[in-house]
């Protein structure tokens, strides 16, 4: 399904291709981010280890983009996994060797502007560029490198063998189904085409920004909003997995096309204006459904700080300080900014008056207009 609007153009597609693809997506990022839906974590624990390390190391931070880049360039005419498999078997070496350098070349430039470090990406597809760049990232290859070579090693191996990794493409996906994923695929697939049914009518109009919001709920951060210039399409992927998060997928490498999951629990049916405030404050309310990010808001209410101020002043690791400041950043509740190497975190306070607000609208009876209590 596809419209266009003034100079962007909407595409959705619910596929079980597209949908198992997004699910190893979310699965990829659940050890690292706490706002996806429940589900998530559940089969993220259930996963063998080796299944989950493949996801992780290999699916989420390439996998993921081959696959969707094909898809949405090619995708399989029947909606099936014998078809997805048989698909995927399909894939040109050459193809495969293009869409692994764009996708490294484009993690490289994610990581420089997240770091705010000068990191690019393999000048060239061979063992020794590929390993002291995979080295370089720490998240999430440099840890492995340090910690488990053996894993690292094998996961360098299969980068240079596009035939190998293909073979473990498809060893991921069919396990995954068979294991995890068909039983909740057919429980979700009424949602899904409930959610792509009241899409057909909705006409969302505005910038790329305005657009994702309208779709996802979610209010797109001021570090998404500066990469988004050069979109002119956008395919939308419904989920009922995805939570806090917006993150797009470039389809192409001068990022015209992004793919972005959403939630499609939330579309269809009831009281569509508070609906769209429950979508969203949404975020900011899981954001803050922690003690210890309450306790970071409470010290940043005299001004910002940053990371490292904020550790010394908790009894958390570093690591948990990061986290819990990525997901207040995510759920739009602080802002940050760039100096010296350093990023300094300040509350949103625009954010936080629509917090009040929405709450405030949400418990407020029909008939007296005041708050329920």
């Amino acid at each position: 399904m596809s419209t266009r609007h003034a100079s962007i153009e909407i595409e959705y597609r619910g596929s079980l291709p597209y949908r198992i693809a997004g699910t190893l997506a979310l699965l990829a990022d659940a050890a690292h981010f706490d706002g996806f839906d429940r589900q998530i974590y559940v089969l993220h624990a259930s996963l063998a280890p080796e299944l989950r390390k493949d996801i992780e190391l290999i699916y989420g931070p390439l996998g993921k983009r081959v696959i969707f880049q094909h898809l949405w360039r090619n995708a399989p005419e029947d909606d099936d996994l014998a078809s997805f498999v048989s698909w995927v078997t399909q894939i040109g070496s050459d193809a495969l060797c293009e869409s692994i350098s764009e996708a490294l070349h484009s993690f490289a430039s994610e990581e420089a502007f997240r770091t705010g470090a000068n990191v690019s990406g393999p000048s060239a597809y061979d063992e020794e560029h590929l390993r002291e760049f995979l080295q370089d990232m720490d998240y999430p290859w440099g840890e492995t490198a340090r910690t488990d070579p053996e894993t690292f090693d094998r996961i360098l191996r299969l980068l240079l063998d596009p035939d190998e990794l293909k073979a473990r493409l498809v060893f991921i996906l069919t396990l995954f189904w068979g294991t995890h994923y068909k039983e909740i695929h057919e429980e979700c697939t009424p949602i899904v085409e409930r959610s792509l049914r009241y899409h057909e009518n909705r006409h969302p109009v505005g910038d790329v920004s305005s657009i994702i919001e309208s779709i996802t709920g979610r209010r797109v951060s001021d570090e998404l909003e500066a990469n988004l210039a050069a979109v002119r399409r956008i395919v939308f992927v419904p989920s009922c997995h995805t939570g806090l998060s917006v993150s797009p997928i470039a389809l192409d490498r001068e990022f015209e096309t992004i793919l972005l999951q959403y939630n499609c629990r939330t579309s269809g049916g009831g009281n569509e204006a508070l609906a769209a405030i429950a979508r969203d404050i949404y975020p900011m309310v899981r954001a803050l459904s922690d003690e210890n990010r309450l306790l970071i808001l409470q010290l940043l209410r005299s001004g910002e700080l940053y990371a490292q101020q904020i550790v010394d002043r908790l009894d958390l690791s570093q690591s948990s300080v990061s986290r819990h400041l990525n997901l207040l950043v995510t759920g739009g509740v602080l802002s940050f900014r760039w100096e010296g190497g350093m990023k300094f975190y300040r509350i949103n306070e625009d954010a936080i008056d629509r917090l009040t607000r929405g709450l405030s609208e949400l418990t407020r009876n029909e008939e007296g207009g005041e708050p329920l209590r």
